[in-house]
């Protein structure tokens, strides 16, 4: 099997059956696989909801990132204990997205995937591609992203590279089976860029901090280091931006995918001022969508690295 010419390997040199290392963290994470997938679905979102929410209790250092970023967008909420159970909650669900990338690859080998995610407001939108979703880490984004492809669009995303090529090529192959199409975050927007402009979508969280080549722009009000690529391609090529999320369903792999806001990025021939003010308008859409859902988003980011409050 040969991956997908968008997506980056790992480096050249590393043999195509990967180190000893490697084949060892494969197996395990396929024995981990076929384990949660031999769970009762109940269970396995059990469990990783208890682990998810104990990472909150345990680490001091997660829970002051979780205040910080809820008393921003909270400011009229004093008591602590309500702010840290959304941060459970939201712990909880990052846990249950591992689950969700289980039951996603078992559902797409046999074929009911479309089954458990409701597409049905993107369709409804009839937004003719090319363009571009911005989301965040909020609700399944993994079943979210796959549910983009199922509705008939030629679907990109962008991703971390794992650095084993046996783990990359299975994930690659299982995704590339359901329509969509990954690309290295690090240089691979070119390729998202060529395949927009042949009529495809790309799906993009844009709510982490970005070490390198951020935009500064408020995210709950305080100023922090943002995403800026899917904002240029929009305002270079006039892209429409879809703010939504892929938004869980009770406990278990359901979905619903809920657009917040389509907007459409103005060019008035200052590139600069164009994309500051489309990354602003776009974290504010997404920062309303977050609010609708609370306890579905990933609180416990440390988002304010480098930037002062605004």
């Amino acid at each position: 099997m040969t991956a997908a010419p968008n997506m980056t390997l790992p480096h050249p040199e590393t043999p195509r059956l990967g180190t000893v290392g490697q084949r060892l963290a494969y197996g395990l994470y396929r024995c981990g696989f076929a384990i949660i997938g031999w769970m009762p679905e109940r269970l396995a979102y059990g469990i990783a909801g208890m682990l998810g929410s104990s990472v909150v209790r345990l680490s001091k250092k997660r829970r002051a990132h979780a205040l910080t970023m809820l008393h921003l967008a909270y400011p009229d909420e004093k008591d602590d204990a309500v702010l840290l159970k959304l941060a459970r909650q939201g712990s909880a669900n990052l846990f249950k997205v591992s689950i969700d990338m289980v039951l996603a690859t078992r559902r797409l080998t046999k074929g009911s995937f479309e089954k458990c995610v409701d597409m049905s407001e993107l369709r409804d939108s009839g937004l003719p591609a090319p363009w571009i979703g911005v989301s965040g880490h909020l609700g399944g984004w993994e079943g979210g992203s796959i549910g983009v492809s199922f509705t008939g669009y030629d679907a990109h995303v962008t991703a971390r590279v794992i650095n084993n090529p046996l783990l990359t090529r299975w994930l690659l192959e299982t995704r590339q089976k359901a329509g969509l199409q990954i690309h290295d975050r690090r240089g691979g927007i070119r390729d998202v860029a060529a395949a927009l402009e042949k009529g495809g979508v790309l799906v993009q969280a844009i709510d982490q901090h970005q070490r390198k080549r951020g935009i500064q722009a408020p995210w709950f009000g305080r100023m922090a280091s943002c995403e800026r690529a899917a904002a240029t391609l929009a305002v270079r090529r006039g892209y429409p931006l879809m703010v939504a999320a892929s938004i869980r369903i009770g406990n278990g792999f359901r979905f619903k995918w809920v657009i917040q806001e389509i907007i459409q990025p103005e060019n008035t021939g200052d590139h600069a001022a164009d994309i500051q003010h489309t990354v602003e308008r776009v974290n504010l859409s997404l920062e309303a969508l977050i609010r609708r859902y609370p306890e579905q988003y990933l609180w416990i980011h440390n988002r304010y690295r480098t930037a002062q409050p605004a």
